[in-house]
């Protein structure tokens, strides 16, 4: 159920820019420029462009192209930073549901993240169910405003995020290997997503240390010890050095760029300092009198912090499993304290670059107790104890209300990006 809803959402989002602001041309979800990136003489088959230098889409087009063809220029489309040929899940993905026919990829690219959508949909109805809550509270994982952009400019978000989610799934379920090759998808799709193994990482440093100390115990029975060393260290293992060989390879084959060095530098900075320049242009361009762009990026800011310190609030008091607590934490460092200016100054973006903390922020909330045990037992009025934690609970009223903050943003959202680009 929860899959059609968003399936049926995303598709008539995807019907409506289609028909009003690209009319009629897929192509143009690509956005595609017209100068410095992309060189319309020279791709063929020809597509439509969008004008000035484009989007990231052009990117995943030109790889899905030719996934494995690294050069620095190709098909008319020159890149712009070298970490681009690591981000490859999408446009492997899009090259091989295309069959290899460079006509249908437009068309294939959009496809694959509307697809993604109903996948995230249906996910976010298994993790309502597993907090004991109605499978349709999942439907605020494809409710981000930023999945406008992602849906609508051809961008790798939905597949990795359905991939991550999914290995969080498969973890809880104690299905590693399936874990293991969700995860490892998740980050060689978009890097971003290597904050998961690294949270998995440093839970299991946690459970191995309490093994060895437990092991020089000679008294300590056996079903007390924590785990060994063993197939459950793959789901953190096997991503990490996925991404590291796909940097290595990228060195090898074009190094006209530094690829994780050039990749940090631009992307992360100083505590807090990209968020505080980012806003205070927006205050400084709101209008008074018509929704702005800078207005808009108000409303996004306000529903994403609504979201996000909500979900750190509960933190301790959430049932979801450590690694995913802290992935919470650990994306909220990557992409909102240490992002730079290039993020936090866009007004072309919508919040795209902060998605994975909005959706590790509903995972968190989803597995928060609606009530504190007093309550939920109905023992009467609850005791100072439960009165006191009843804060850190999350029943269904908070969380529709951070639905509705956050709904009420996407709808600003996709309503701009289906009148223009």
């Amino acid at each position: 159920m929860t899959a059609a809803v968003a399936l049926a959402g995303w598709a008539g989002f995807v019907l409506a820019r289609w028909r009003v602001w690209a009319r009629g041309d897929i192509s143009l979800f690509i956005m595609s420029g017209v100068s410095k990136y992309s060189h319309p003489g020279a791709m063929r088959p020809p597509i439509g462009h969008v004008p000035l230098t484009g989007y990231d889409g052009q990117f995943y087009y030109r790889l899905a192209i030719d996934p494995f063809n690294w050069g620095h220029r190709a098909y008319g489309i020159t890149m712009d930073h070298a970490y681009r040929y690591t981000r490859l899940g999408y446009p492997l993905l899009a090259w091989m549901a295309s069959l290899g026919h460079i006509r249908w990829l437009p068309a294939t690219l959009v496809l694959i993240n509307v697809a993604c959508t109903a996948v995230i949909g249906w996910l976010g109805g298994v993790l309502a169910r597993d907090a004991g809550r109605h499978a349709l509270w999942g439907l605020l994982l494809v409710a981000y405003f930023g999945t406008v952009i992602s849906v609508g400019r051809d961008t790798a978000e939905p597949l990795a995020d359905a991939l991550m989610l999914g290995g969080l799934i498969a973890l809880r379920r104690d299905r590693r290997m399936l874990a293991c090759a969700l995860v490892t998808g998740a980050v060689v799709t978009n890097e971003t997503i290597l904050v998961v193994p690294v949270a998995l990482g440093v839970t299991r440093l946690g459970v191995l240390l309490g093994w060895r100390r437990r092991q020089s115990s000679r008294h300590q029975p056996s079903r007390h010890r924590p785990s060994r060393p063993g197939i459950a260290d793959l789901t953190w293992l096997v991503p990490s050095c996925a991404w590291l060989a796909m940097q290595g390879i990228e060195h090898v084959t074009d190094a006209w760029q530094a690829g994780a060095p050039g990749d940090i530098s631009r992307n992360l900075g100083l505590p807090f300092q990209g968020m505080e320049w980012g806003l205070r242009a927006d205050v400084r361009g709101v209008s008074w009198s018509h929704l702005g762009m800078y207005d808009i990026n108000l409303i996004e800011l306000a529903a994403l912090a609504a979201t996000v310190l909500a979900g750190l609030f509960v933190l301790r008091s959430s049932t979801a499993p450590a690694w995913e607590r802290l992935a919470l934490a650990g994306f909220v460092l990557v992409e909102m304290v240490l992002a730079t200016w290039q993020f936090w100054g866009s007004t072309f973006g919508d919040g795209r670059a902060y998605v994975d903390c909005y959706l590790l922020a509903i995972v968190v909330l989803l597995a928060t107790p609606p009530a504190p045990a007093g309550v939920a037992a109905g023992t009467g009025r609850p005791p100072l104890a439960a009165a006191a934690s009843l804060r850190l609970a999350m029943p269904p009223r908070r969380l529709a209300a951070i639905a509705a903050i956050v709904v009420a943003a996407l709808i600003v959202v996709a309503r701009r990006r289906i009148l223009f680009e």
